[in-house]
């Protein structure tokens, strides 16, 4: 092997560049360093076995390849490397932030302990048996239509603010235990009854008299 050889596998150990373009079928990509563009390379991703990650280069994104041997056909892509051309989402050391392409940011505070997620549209969380949200003081679910599909059970107080209703299911509605009415009108298919009298009924202790 000749000094020229040898020094282009040297210089081939490690290069640097930047993605060219992106084929995600094949999970393939090519680099471009310097006036070289590589054929279709395999890139690095976090987790590759029974567990398994799926975050993709993208074109622009800088790179560093690691080439065995120095034969640059065989080398696997390292990216994420921040460049002067892309900026990093953040540069606050307390936080972590995921951005992507549709303005969506994932953005955890460990200063504040704080995690936002904002710019999507829909979330889904499905699971096929239980579910727990837990929280210390309370939860809030601000949104014009919260829609409740199953059947809904309170184990402690409920209290509602601007009013309840609701529609009877085939057996109607039942209360049990005692129930308490304090202010304002009770009505019953419009009889409201802390007011309602019976006509030719004597007032007296046999007999019913106005509510009391």
């Amino acid at each position: 092997m000749d000094l020229v050889e040898l020094s282009r596998l040297l210089e081939n150990l490690i290069r640097i560049g930047v993605i060219h373009s992106v084929d995600h079928p094949a999970r393939r990509c090519r680099v471009k360093s310097g006036r070289l563009t590589s054929g279709w390379l395999r890139w690095m991703e976090s987790r590759a076995g029974d567990t398994g990650t799926w975050n993709p280069p993208t074109v622009g994104e800088q790179c560093v390849v690691l080439s065995p041997s120095g034969v640059f056909e065989n080398g696997i892509v390292i990216y994420g490397a921040p460049s002067d051309v892309i900026d990093t989402p953040s540069h606050d050391p307390a936080r972590h932030v995921i951005r992507f392409p549709d303005g969506a940011v994932f953005r955890y505070d460990h200063a504040a302990s704080h995690l936002d997620i904002s710019g999507i549209k829909t979330l889904t969380v499905d699971a096929a048996e239980t579910m727990l949200f837990k929280a210390g003081e309370s939860v809030t679910f601000d949104a014009p239509l919260v829609r409740d599909t199953g059947r809904h059970t309170t184990d402690d107080l409920l209290t509602y603010g601007n009013g309840i209703t609701g529609t009877g299911g085939s057996n109607g509605n039942a209360i049990t235990g005692n129930f308490i009415h304090v202010g304002g009108e009770l009505s019953s298919n419009g009889v409201v009854l802390d007011t309602h009298r019976h006509g030719g009924v004597l007032p007296g202790s046999a007999n019913t008299g106005l509510p009391t």
